[in-house]
């Protein structure tokens, strides 16, 4: 038994080690950009770090305890400069649905290649009625049963078909118009591997605004994500007015990365603390339901737009849950 516990003890401050040297890695991540991928597992390490700091004072002694507490305290500290933000964003209350301006509710959904139940998909806008969705994901498989199904409802649409990251689409019941920059391909065998879509809304009764959709790819190779939210970023520069940004980003809000983007852009998030993926993962042969843990799918707004009331909505067999909010333009 004396040796059981012995490997229980080492096993735990170990583990209290590691996850504090992760997250002291994680907030120099400005400095190398490959500790960034670290941050997104900031929502493990927050209270990893803080159950290991309680490891280390109590079952350690002697010399190196003094260490390791420093070592794991210094983790904790540096996750909590992250998620202890994310967690006051997230408490904080939203402006009151105005009476005075129109009021819009938008949907951001990634569908899920491998999910062919789109009556689900259905079912979940309709209990929303969003006026603007916005889809990833959006292969001609689902296409082809979900745009007949909601064609007589939003009579307004666009798709981009190109390579891996590139079939979205936006659908809506207001007329739009989309700026044709080259970046929405319209070959589904084509290579281009990420895409988007801008679209310019002028309602009557509303002050234009510009709804622009997209979905990266996973933060590594590092370099190929810095080379898409540059791209990206100069389609941003390229809009003047009220913006919303709304898409699966493959990324966590505490990656330097996506902050950066965030920063240079002048966009808030609107996101905060909502875990929107993964739904269901495949392991041991087959796809299994999980509970979400990371927050991929985000909304971002610029010069004006007022997010009232965000969510997420309902499930749809997809691995991401959509994300639905209500806003208005100043």
């Amino acid at each position: 038994m004396s040796l059981i516990l012995r490997l229980l003890h080492f096993g735990l401050v170990l583990g209290a080690l590691g996850a504090g040297l992760i997250a002291v890695l994680a907030f120099f991540g400005f400095v190398v950009p490959f500790f960034d991928l670290f941050n997104h597992l900031q929502i493990f390490l927050f209270p990893g770090t803080l159950i290991g700091l309680l490891i280390v004072a109590v079952l350690l002694r002697g010399r190196w305890r003094g260490l390791a507490v420093l070592l794991v305290g210094a983790g904790f500290l540096a996750s909590a400069s992250v998620m202890v933000p994310e967690l006051v964003g997230a408490s904080q209350p939203r402006p009151p649905v105005p009476t005075d301006r129109p009021v819009l509710t938008m949907m951001t959904h990634n569908l899920f290649g491998m999910n062919y139940e789109m009556e689900m998909v259905l079912d979940a806008i309709l209990s929303d009625s969003p006026d603007i969705i916005v889809l990833q994901e959006y292969f001609g498989e689902q296409s082809t049963e979900l745009d007949p199904l909601l064609g007589p409802l939003y009579p307004y649409s666009a798709q981009c078909r190109g390579g891996k990251r590139a079939n979205i689409a936006i659908y809506s019941k207001l007329k739009f118009t989309q700026v044709l920059d080259g970046e929405c391909p319209s070959n589904a065998y084509g290579t281009q591997r990420t895409a988007h879509i801008i679209a310019k809304f002028a309602p009557e009764g509303m002050k234009p605004f510009t709804v622009m959709t997209t979905h990266m790819d996973w933060p590594f190779p590092i370099a190929r994500q810095h080379d898409e939210l540059d791209m990206l970023s100069t389609a941003l520069k390229s809009i003047d007015g009220p913006v919303i940004l709304a898409g699966d980003f493959n990324s966590t809000p505490f990656a330097y990365a996506l902050r950066n983007f965030i920063n240079a852009n002048g966009l808030a998030r609107q996101t905060f603390n909502l875990v929107t993926y993964p739904l269901s993962w495949y392991y041991f042969g087959a796809w299994r339901d999980t509970l979400p843990f990371l927050g991929l799918d985000h909304v971002f707004t610029r010069d004006g737009i007022v997010i009232h009331e965000l969510k997420a909505g309902k499930p749809t067999a997809s691995d991401h849950l959509p994300v639905v909010f209500k806003f208005s333009v100043q």
